[in-house]
């Protein structure tokens, strides 16, 4: 993704994602602490899923606006591919 969108939705979108993320986190652990373990490692496959999803949403955002990223995240550029 170039920078094609706007920083400020960016800004928004980065947020609401991050928000998404987090919420699938906290409600993993939930999980962990009051469910079985097969509930527990069912769930957290579903999640981690999800988890990924957001993630690929949330990269591209990332590269064009590395300040709108996470504190300490650190983005590592994408191996060019050679041509043969």
């Amino acid at each position: 993704m170039d920078k094609e969108i706007d920083k400020d939705v960016a800004s928004e979108v980065s947020k609401q994602l991050l928000d998404a993320y987090l919420s699938v986190e906290n409600a993993t652990k939930i999980i962990q602490k009051k469910c079985s373990r097969d509930e527990f490692e069912g769930f957290r496959s579903e999640a981690g899923r999800i988890a990924g999803g957001l993630y690929l949403l949330l990269e591209p955002l990332w590269r064009a606006y590395p300040d709108l990223a996470p504190e300490g995240l650190v983005m590592i550029p994408p191996k060019n591919k050679s041509k043969k």
